[in-house]
């Protein structure tokens, strides 16, 4: 097949067009080509660049490597073993036999690489309610398994989406490859040893029960494959959930958890929906508890002790994630350079606001500053 940047395009009929007379075209007619394949075969893309730079509408950057890239970054050792090593300095050896022992089904006798093409229009179709989630992501197309680690898997930034023993589905690579990308959104904006999501999360799945739901169980008991499972389901689009069911079947599905895909989308929801403070100007810490809360919560101004303090004005609005204004909470004023202002979960009008997550913006003598908070009702 032919290379444009090292993207492959091998979508029929375009791709055989290409790959059977690409000496035909000028290099303005391979523009012309690529362009009508980017937006009328993978939605969501905004430009490719060299290397398989590909950035998506949804934020994410995807640095693909096909089959053929990943070929390229192989050798064989002193032993005759196939030997991958990645940029990043991560080694693994490639199975690529498929009679080697390690492969139990041995399928239809040979190995199959997943489409490129589908693999990109999958994880362009991911939605985060329209939030841009902005994660750097290297996706590697593995044209053989790795010995030890047969499964499609995520580590880092990194997905790497194994053959199949058989011709794999547009369904099923769909499915995979934005599962595995649950596993990068997650170590990205959720570690599990670090900050307050991770814990957040376990409460509100009903999964804090380490006797049952640990990295060390049964794989659809473990945390990390559930909120794999979650993001697919929520955000994956109907390809994604073919099957319409998450892998642990004895779990809710995630559409009926009280406040579980507005916890998602807080975790990239945008957090300034005004203008920056100007340098030099004394900063404002911010804080809200609780969080998530139902049905009030209490917002807590804080300055680092410059000037101006005690009895500077404050203003605190609160608005939607997509920037509309909910309600303009009364004005108040700092005292020992402190401030705190409860709020109902009611907008301009009185009426109780839906579950969701809010913005509030502070604003003091020329100060700005915005937090985000989860209402769960």
């Amino acid at each position: 097949m032919q290379m444009i940047g090292r993207f492959e395009t091998g979508t029929p009929p375009m791709g055989r067009i290409m790959a059977h007379n690409t000496s035909k075209y000028n290099m303005l007619g391979l523009v012309a080509i690529f362009l009508v394949f980017a937006y009328l075969i993978v939605p969501g893309i905004l430009a490719a660049g060299e290397n398989s730079l590909l950035r998506l509408g949804n934020g994410l950057d995807i640095r693909l490597y096909t089959p053929e890239d990943v070929m390229a970054l192989t050798s064989k050792d002193a032993d005759g073993r196939l030997i991958l090593q990645l940029p990043g300095g991560m080694v693994y050896e490639l199975v690529d036999d498929i009679l080697d022992c390690e492969i139990v089904n041995k399928g239809d006798g040979s190995f199959h690489p997943v489409s490129v093409d589908w693999v990109i229009d999958a994880l362009a179709k991911v939605d985060v309610s329209g939030a841009r989630m902005s994660i750097p992501v290297n996706v590697y197309v593995l044209p053989l398994p790795r010995s030890g680690f047969l499964s499609s898997s995520a580590c880092g930034g990194n997905i790497f989406l194994s053959p199949g023993v058989y011709e794999v589905s547009r369904s099923v690579v769909a499915c995979t490859a934005t599962h595995e990308l649950g596993h990068v959104f997650q170590q990205h904006f959720a570690p599990e040893r670090s900050g307050e999501n991770w814990p957040t999360y376990l409460k509100l799945r009903g999964i804090e029960d380490e006797a049952v739901y640990s990295a060390y169980g049964p794989r659809m008991n473990r945390p990390v494959e559930i909120f794999a499972e979650d993001f697919r389901y929520l955000f994956g689009g109907s390809e994604a959930c073919y099957s319409g069911k998450i892998e642990n079947p004895d779990l809710p599905d995630p559409d009926v958890v009280k406040g579980l895909e507005e916890f998602f989308v807080a975790l990239v929801a945008p957090v300034e929906i005004v203008d920056a403070a100007p340098p030099g100007a004394a900063p404002l810490s911010l804080s809200n508890y609780p969080n998530p809360f139902n049905p009030s919560t209490t917002i807590r101004v804080a300055r680092n002790g410059s000037a101006p303090a005690d009895g500077a004005e404050v203003d605190v609005s609160i608005y939607r994630i997509d920037g509309s204004l909910v309600t303009n909470l009364s004005h108040g004023h700092f005292a020992e350079n402190e401030f705190s202002m409860p709020w109902d979960g009611r907008d301009a009008r009185g009426n109780a606001v839906p579950s969701g997550v809010y913005l509030y913006a502070v604003r003091s003598a020329g100060d700005r500053a915005t937090g985000k908070m989860l209402l769960m009702r």
